[in-house]
C-alpha cells in the first residue's frame, strides 16, 4: 500500500493538505473497507497523542467562541453560492469514473483534465479574500474548545438560512440548520467520519422539518387572504381599532372585506377547538354595542321625558318659523310699495268694465260654476243698489253706455287696491290648486271649462283683467314685485321645508318621511329644514334627530328566544343608514346638529362614523350566534375514519392519519386564539405573512446545502481530484 510520504511525492499539489486530511480523504474514497485506525498505520501516519494544554481563560473560552461563531457563518454562507460547485466536486470524486470524464476523452481517448464549471465554496471564499484579506484563515480556525467546535458547526449549518424570503422562514432555517449542526457535530465526533455524520444528520434534519414546518394555521391565514390589498388590510386594522377604542369586538371576517376570511372565521367557530375562545371574546357584544350607541345618542341630546312633548315642540317651532317668514314677506313688500298702495285705488268704470267681463260668462244656472262666479262679482262690488228707472251711464268721457241701459241696480264697485289684489290673488290660487287636483270640491273648487275664461296664458281672462289693471298702479307694481321676490325666494322655500312639520298631531312617521327618507327628501332638503329651524329654536333640530335615533335603537334591541343577539348593531345600521341615501340624509341631520350645539361638523361626526362602521360589519358572520361544531358531521367523519384505517395494518397510515388530525386541531386551536385577541385582524394578517411556501422553501435548501457542502468540507476534497494511488 502506497504511504503518505509516497503521495505527497506523486502528487504535490496537495501539501497545503494537512496528512490527516490527505489521508481521511484516500480511506473514504478507496479504502473504505479498512478500519480507520488501521489504515492510518498502514500508510505511515502517527496518531500524536493531544499534549496536556494549559486551561483556557474565561475571556480566552468567549473568544474562542466568538471566533468560532464567525468561522462557522462564513463558511456556511460560502455555501450558498458555491454548493452546486462542491456537488459535481464530490460527483468527480465518488461517482464512477465513466460518469465523470470529459467528454473529449471520451471521444478522443486522450486523457483530458476535468474543467470545473461551477465554483466551490472553498474557490467562492478564495476569491472573497483576494479581495478582502482579512477574511483568510477564518474558515479554517480551529476551535479550542468543545463548545466552539459545537457552535461553529452549527452556524456553519445555519448560515443559509439566511436565502429564506420571508423572516419567518429565516428564522425556521436558523433553527433547523442550528440543529442538525449539533446532531451532526455530535456525530462526527464520536464516530469520525463525516459521511456517517451526514448520513445520520441530514435524515434527522428532514423529519425534523416536516414535523415542525409550516403550521396548518399559518398555511389557512395565507390562503383566506390572498388577493387582498393593502389598502384593505390597513383599512381593517384602523376599523378593528376604532372599535376597540369604542369598547366592540370585531373578528377578521368581519373587519375585512373578503368571503375567504369570512369563511374561515365562520369555519373556526363551528369547530370544538376554536369556537370557546372566540365565544368568550364577543359573548358581551350585545351590552358593548349598547354602551356605543347610548353613548352616541346622548352627544345628539339626553333622552326625551315626554316624548309628546317634544313633538308638540317641533310642531310649534315649525309653525312660528312659517309665520315669521309670511311676516317678514309682508314687511319688506309693504316698505316697498303695497303700503303706499292702501292709499290708491282704480278708477271705478275700469272696474265696472271687468265686472261687465265677469257677467258676460255664459254657465248653467245654478251650477258650481255659476256660484263661482258669483263669489267673484260679490267681492268686486262695494254696494249695490236696485233702480226702477234706468239712467243713462255715462263712461269718463262722457259718452252713454249702451250695455248698461239694461242695469236694473246701481253699482259701486270696488275700487280700492289692496282689496281688489286680495280678490285677484284668492281665486288665482283657487284655479291653480284645481289645475294642480289639489281641491276636490267645495266652494275653491273651479270646473275646468271655466278655469281659462278666468285665467289664461294669454292674459285674456276676466280676471287677468283685473291683473293687469292692478299692475297699471305704480305704487301696486312694485310692491307686487317685491311680494313674488320674497314668495319665491323666502316664504316658498320655508313652506315646502317646514310646512309638514308644523301640522298639528305630528309624530315619528312624519319627521321619518320627511327627514330621513330618501325618497322624500334629500341632502339640500334636509340642510333648507334644520337651518331654517335652527334660526328658531335649535332644540327642535336637536330633538328630531334625536327621536328618530333613539325609536332606532328602541326597535333594534329586543327580546330574543334564543338570548341575546350578537347582530343587534348591525340591525341597528341597516334601520338608520342601511342605503346609501339613507347614510347621507343621517350625516346632514347630523350636520345641523352640530350646527344647533355650535361644535364643529366633522369632530361631532366621527365618533357616529365610527359607530356605524362597527354597527355596519357585526352581521357578517353567518353562525356568529351558533358558535360551537358540527357533532353530526364530525362523528361521521371520524366513523369514515376508523373504518378505513381498520382496514389497512399498515402502522405509517395510521399515524398519518392521527397526525392530520392532530395538526387540524391544532390549527383551530391557534386560529381560535388569534380571532378572539383584541387586534385579531392585525396577528391574522401577520399570521398569514409568514409565506408558508416560504418556510417549505427553505427547509429544502438547507436540508440540501447541508447535506453536501459541510461534507466536502470535511472530507478534504480539493478542486483538484486525487489520481487513485497504486496498491502495493
Amino acid at each position: 500500500m502506497i504511504t503518505i510520504q509516497e503521495v505527497r511525492a506523486k502528487y504535490p499539489q496537495y501539501q497545503d493538505l494537512s496528512d490527516k486530511q490527505l489521508v481521511d480523504s484516500l480511506h473514504q474514497k478507496y479504502y473504505s473497507d479498512i478500519p480507520i485506525n488501521q489504515f492510518y498505520q498502514q500508510v505511515g501516519l502517527e496518531q500524536q497523542p493531544t499534549p496536556q494544554q494549559t486551561p483556557l481563560t474565561r475571556r480566552q473560552q468567549a473568544a474562542d467562541i466568538l471566533k468560532s461563531i464567525g468561522s462557522g457563518v462564513y463558511t456556511g454562507l460560502s455555501y450558498v453560492p458555491g454548493f452546486v460547485g462542491d456537488i459535481e466536486k464530490l460527483g468527480q470524486q465518488f461517482l464512477p469514473d465513466v460518469m465523470t470524464k470529459p467528454i473529449g476523452e471520451l471521444i478522443t481517448g486522450k486523457k483530458v483534465q476535468p474543467t470545473q464549471i461551477f465554483p466551490t465554496s472553498r474557490q467562492v471564499r478564495g476569491f472573497l479574500e483576494q479581495g478582502v484579506p482579512q477574511l483568510k484563515g477564518a474558515a479554517e480556525y480551529e476551535p479550542q474548545t468543545g463548545t466552539g467546535r459545537y457552535v461553529k458547526t452549527m452556524t456553519e449549518f445555519a448560515a443559509p438560512s439566511v436565502v429564506g424570503k420571508t423572516q419567518a422562514a429565516r428564522k425556521f432555517g436558523a433553527k433547523l440548520g442550528l440543529g442538525g449542526g449539533a446532531l451532526y457535530e455530535t456525530v462526527e465526533e464520536a464516530t469520525e467520519s463525516p459521511l456517517t455524520a451526514t448520513a445520520i444528520t441530514i435524515p434527522a434534519m428532514m423529519a425534523a422539518g416536516f414535523i415542525g414546518g409550516p403550521s396548518k394555521a399559518a398555511a389557512l391565514a395565507e390562503r383566506s387572504l390572498t388577493g387582498v390589498a393593502p389598502k384593505e388590510i390597513k383599512d381593517a386594522i384602523d376599523l378593528e381599532n376604532a372599535a376597540k377604542l369604542a369598547g366592540v369586538k370585531l373578528l377578521p371576517g368581519e373587519t375585512l372585506d373578503n368571503k375567504m376570511v369570512a369563511s374561515l372565521t365562520e369555519d373556526v367557530m363551528k369547530s370544538d377547538m376554536g369556537s370557546a375562545y372566540i365565544y368568550e371574546a364577543i359573548k358581551n357584544r350585545p351590552n358593548q354595542v349598547k354602551d356605543l350607541v347610548s353613548k352616541e345618542a346622548n352627544k345628539i341630546a339626553k333622552l326625551p321625558e315626554s316624548q309628546r312633548q317634544v313633538f308638540e315642540m317641533i310642531s310649534s317651532t315649525a309653525k312660528d318659523t312659517v309665520k315669521a317668514v309670511r311676516k317678514e314677506r309682508t314687511n319688506k313688500a309693504q316698505k316697498a310699495g303695497y303700503k303706499v298702495a292702501d292709499d290708491q285705488s282704480l278708477p271705478p268704470e275700469v272696474v265696472l268694465e271687468i265686472i261687465d267681463g265677469i257677467d258676460s260668462i255664459r254657465v248653467a244656472p245654478n251650477s258650481p260654476s255659476a256660484k263661482k262666479l258669483k263669489d267673484i262679482r260679490k267681492q268686486l262690488i262695494r254696494k249695490e243698489t236696485p233702480i226702477k228707472d234706468q239712467p243713462k251711464i255715462l263712461d269718463r268721457f262722457g259718452k252713454p253706455l249702451p250695455s248698461k241701459e239694461t242695469r236694473k241696480t246701481i253699482i259701486v264697485p270696488e275700487t280700492n287696491i289692496n282689496n281688489l289684489s286680495s280678490t285677484y290673488k284668492q281665486f288665482r290660487a283657487d284655479v291653480d290648486a284645481s289645475n294642480k287636483e289639489l281641491v276636490t270640491g267645495g266652494e275653491r273648487f273651479v270646473v275646468q271649462d271655466l278655469r281659462p275664461k278666468l285665467y289664461n296664458t294669454d292674459e285674456t281672462g276676466a280676471l287677468d283683467m283685473l291683473g293687469s289693471a292692478l299692475n297699471s298702479n305704480p305704487a301696486y307694481k312694485a310692491g307686487n314685485e317685491k311680494f313674488t321676490q320674497l314668495s319665491n325666494s323666502l316664504v316658498d322655500v320655508v313652506e315646502k321645508n317646514i310646512l309638514p312639520l308644523s301640522k298639528k298631531n305630528i309624530n315619528l312617521s312624519t319627521i321619518e318621511s320627511f327627514v330621513f327618507n330618501p325618497k322624500k327628501s334629500n341632502v339640500k332638503d334636509i340642510n333648507n329644514t334644520l337651518s331654517i329651524l335652527n334660526k328658531t329654536n335649535p332644540q327642535a333640530t336637536m330633538q328630531i334627530a334625536n327621536v328618530y335615533f333613539r325609536n332606532a335603537i328602541n326597535n333594534s334591541f329586543g327580546i330574543n328566544k334564543a338570548g341575546a343577539d350578537l347582530t343587534e348593531g348591525f340591525k341597528l345600521a341597516k334601520s338608520v343608514v342601511g342605503t346609501e341615501g339613507q347614510r347621507k340624509n343621517f350625516m346632514a341631520v347630523l350636520d345641523n346638529v352640530a350646527d344647533a350645539h355650535k361644535l364643529n361638523r366633522k369632530d361631532f361626526k366621527i365618533g357616529f362614523e365610527n359607530m356605524l362602521n362597527i354597527l355596519e360589519r357585526t352581521g357578517r358572520i353567518a353562525n356568529i350566534n351558533r358558535p360551537g361544531f358540527d357533532v353530526q358531521g364530525i362523528a361521521k367523519q371520524t366513523l369514515m375514519k376508523d373504518i378505513a384505517m381498520a382496514k389497512t395494518f399498515n402502522p405509517l397510515v395510521r399515524l398519518s392519519t392521527k397526525y392530520s388530525e392532530l395538526k387540524a386541531n391544532n390549527a383551530l386551536d391557534n386560529l381560535g386564539r388569534i380571532l378572539a385577541n383584541p387586534e385579531s385582524t392585525k396577528l391574522l394578517v401577520e399570521l398569514g405573512k409568514t409565506n408558508p411556501q416560504s418556510k417549505r422553501a427553505i427547509r429544502t435548501v438547507v436540508n440540501i446545502i447541508d447535506a453536501i457542502s459541510p461534507t466536502m468540507e470535511r472530507m478534504g476534497v480539493q478542486d483538484q481530484p486525487v489520481e487513485q494511488p497504486v496498491p502495493q
